[in-house]
């Protein structure tokens, strides 16, 4: 069993979160809380073979999207549809913590792209626990387009 409550983990990128889908049991589909701390962000990317939904549970999320950035009140629904158009990123521009909370496919290989640092990201399976291989690449550093 899984709960939103749960105490989170910080993860790679220091913003902290409980990955309430796989603790539920959840084979293909992953759902994460994040709470974001004021001045926290999520890097700037897009998968090309996973679609994302994100939800504001808690406080105002200052959002980049292929779009811009907007404003997301508690309560709003966004979805990353799969390619350069669900690009994304996220920050708390705030004084109070942000909670949110990711439901997304989780297809392997996840193919991940980060336009701000001209780099993909490569991982061979879809839950982190079935991982053997996952990096990353420079795009400037690839032997053909």
């Amino acid at each position: 069993m899984s709960n939103l409550n749960d105490p989170r983990e910080t993860m790679a990128d220091g913003i902290r979160a409980v990955r309430v889908a796989e603790r539920a049991g959840a084979e293909h589909l992953g759902a994460s809380l994040y709470e974001v701390q004021p001045g926290e962000e999520m890097v700037f990317h897009y998968h090309v073979q996973r679609e994302e939904l994100l939800i504001v549970l808690e406080g105002r999320l200052s959002l980049r999207s292929a779009d811009g950035w907007e404003e997301l009140p508690r309560g709003e629904v966004i979805a990353f549809p799969r390619g350069e158009r669900g690009a994304h990123g996220y920050r708390d521009d705030g004084e109070a913590p942000v909670r949110v909370l990711v439901i997304s496919e989780m297809t392997g290989p996840n193919v991940s792209v980060y336009p701000d640092a001209n780099q993909v990201g490569v991982f061979d399976a879809g839950r982190r626990a079935e991982r053997r291989f996952g990096a990353l690449f420079n795009v400037d550093d690839a032997v053909a387009d």
